[in-house]
């Protein structure tokens, strides 16, 4: 604007321009528009006056006005201030910590202590209608999870896992050294072509220490780096009483966690569709390989020794099982009440015998699903 005016202020242009029009002489043509600015000009008390301006006058006011106005939009837009590509990231950081719910559970003055006909260790019944805990026993007390430790190694595998037709091919590496240990095994061969989906039931359903480390080795390159990001879920979890030392559950000092802790485990495995469907599938063929034409038939150690329908008051969906020596009989399962349709999660670890604990996780489910 200051080019075109010598700088001059927009109150002495006006000022010159209608000294302009009043010191014209030539007689005025009536606008076509006059009527219809008269028209449209509300009636007032008092007096006024109609200036009558040219139409190359009117045009070029027209004109100043639209320019004045797109310059103050385009101040008021260019001094808004946009948000950086960090406030971007941090906005989308915050909305997805917002909608992910930490897993907990809340003892109240109704909990009760686990009935001393099961002699687990550490024991605990949650309801996860309202995620309160019914019964409980020494919760966050240290345990050896045994097998159960394969609940988190399947969560962490199938967050990881890029591509389900992908293949892994078992070594005497792996199975050797668990052969010597004595571990549960899903009977995959050296040099057989496994997919993914197979080394995920052959992890759960015979709980085999060979998926459990092969898909370690696939994922994360060793056991060890795959350790690592099971101990880091542990920390998203916020589990106080869990660390891993290996992927399968075979005995370690530092192997450890509490029935709270893999109450929580659990909790989020099953919030997962695919380690959901795989902890709750009782019998799985694996597709035919090289090594095994015919597939391998696998049968859910859970289901082994229960239907599911025993507790007559509840329906046992899945879970898992484990045992050690140093760990005793472990189950960590999930279920839902006949007549409520509420489910619940039952933990207990370090009961003495087999039958002690299938017995004990059904009787929990009829005492307490409800």
């Amino acid at each position: 604007m200051s080019e075109n005016f010598n700088n001059r202020g927009y109150e002495d242009y006006f000022k010159t321009l209608e000294k302009q029009i009043k010191s014209e002489n030539k007689p005025e043509r009536k606008p076509v528009f006059d009527q219809e600015i008269k028209e449209t000009v509300p009636k007032k008390r008092g007096v006024y006056k109609v200036v009558r301006l040219r139409k190359s006058v009117i045009a070029v006011m027209v004109a100043l006005v639209v320019l004045i106005t797109g310059i103050s939009v385009i101040a008021v837009s260019g001094s808004k201030e946009e948000p950086s590509s960090e406030d971007n990231s941090k906005a989308s950081v915050e909305t997805k910590e917002e909608k992910e719910t930490t897993i907990s559970y809340t003892f109240t003055d109704e909990t009760v202590e686990i009935p001393a006909t099961n002699d687990a260790k550490t024991a605990i019944i949650i309801d996860k209608s309202t995620n309160k805990v019914i019964a409980a026993r020494n919760p966050h007390a240290k345990a050896y999870p045994a097998s159960t430790t394969k609940i988190m190694t399947l969560l962490v595998a199938a967050e990881n896992i890029k591509d389900y037709n992908d293949t892994f091919t078992m070594t005497t590496a792996i199975t050797d050294p668990l052969f010597v240990e004595g571990a549960s095994v899903a009977g995959f061969l050296n040099k057989e072509v496994i997919n993914m989906t197979d080394m995920l039931y052959g992890l759960i359903l015979p709980s085999g220490a060979d998926a459990a480390v092969g898909l370690a080795v696939k994922i994360a390159g060793s056991e060890e780096a795959f350790v690592k990001m099971m101990n880091e879920k542990a920390k998203e979890l916020k589990l106080q009483n869990t660390h891993f030392a290996n992927v399968t559950g075979l005995h370690d000092e530092n192997n450890y966690t509490s029935a709270y802790d893999l109450a929580i485990i659990l909790d989020a495995a099953i919030q997962n569709q695919i380690c959901r469907e795989i902890l709750s599938t009782p019998r799985y063929n694996t597709a035919a390989t090289e090594k095994h034409p015919e597939g391998i038939s696998f049968v859910a150690t859970l289901f082994t020794y229960l239907k599911g329908d025993e507790p007559e008051t509840a329906f046992i969906h899945g879970g898992k099982t484990g045992f050690v020596n140093a760990s005793g009989y472990c189950i960590a399962s999930f279920g839902t009440s006949n007549d409520s349709l509420k489910d619940y999660i039952v933990v207990t670890l370090g009961n003495s015998m087999r039958k002690v604990a299938f017995d004990g996780q059904i009787d929990l489910y009829k005492e307490f699903a409800k």
